[in-house]
């Protein structure tokens, strides 16, 4: 059996929108019983309204929830002590932040220059996205926060979300592949952000998106073409997948 990894964002749609290529492939690939999983660090609830029909299974959080139809197969939030210390830090860099957990967000920190005080929750939380004024401010935050966390920014648009060091994305993904016990040359992912490099990484095939970053595409064993151009049917073609 095979199995396949595709982040969302830049790779798999933008927005919501899939092309309809890709739609087309990932629903003959899952037919040619190839196992398709969603990566991404989008809370699990979001990926599983917007792009549940596209996968059998999803790694959410950036790697630190995975299930596969409905069964969990690995669950690692952030400890309190960790959810303590990055609020701390973010406050003190004046960043706004949003914690997700697998129900809903908790935002506190500065937003629109207004400081929100963190309501505390009962549940345990994954990970965060943060808001910043410019992207001097984005730099002066990853800077104070290098030895906890990795961003990702999302474009031109004033957020970035999380990997915080420790558990990511290619950690899931060989948790997932261990416990479905698939050979390690079965396996894909697909990516195009900073938070991809790890996924693309722990596979035996990463696929960079001709929209990646350099850096992504750096550490790719193919480099597709883009989004927009049909990046996922020409790769999965070019491995005779389809």
């Amino acid at each position: 059996m095979n199995i396949a990894f595709f982040d969302i964002d830049g790779t798999l749609a933008n927005g919501f929108d899939v092309p309809e290529s890709a739609q087309k492939a990932l629903s003959q690939l899952r037919k040619n019983g190839t196992l398709v999983f969603i990566c991404t660090g989008r809370p699990i609830n979001y990926v599983k309204e917007h792009f549940g029909a596209y996968a059998d299974g999803y790694i959410c959080f950036n790697g630190r929830y995975a299930e596969l139809n409905d069964t969990v197969l690995y669950d690692e939030p952030l400890t309190k002590e960790e959810e303590i210390l990055l609020r701390s830090r973010l406050e003190e860099l004046h960043a706004g932040y949003h914690f997700y957990n697998n129900a809903g967000s908790y935002q506190g920190g500065w937003i629109d220059g207004i400081y929100h005080i963190y309501p505390e929750g009962e549940r345990p939380v994954y990970n965060f996205n943060i808001h910043f004024k410019d992207f001097e401010h984005y730099k002066n935050i990853a800077e104070g926060m290098k030895d906890l966390v990795v961003f990702n920014p999302h474009g031109p648009m004033l957020h970035a979300d999380a990997t915080v060091l420790g558990k990511d994305k290619g950690t899931a993904i060989q948790h997932v592949v261990a416990s479905l016990q698939i050979p390690f040359e079965n396996t894909y992912a697909f990516g195009d952000g900073a938070n991809d490099i790890c996924m693309l990484k722990a596979v035996a095939h990463g696929i960079a998106m001709g929209n990646a970053l350099p850096e992504v595409k750096k550490v790719a064993e193919l480099v597709t073409d883009s989004i927009d151009h049909d990046g996922i049917r020409n790769a999965l073609q070019h491995y005779h997948l389809l």
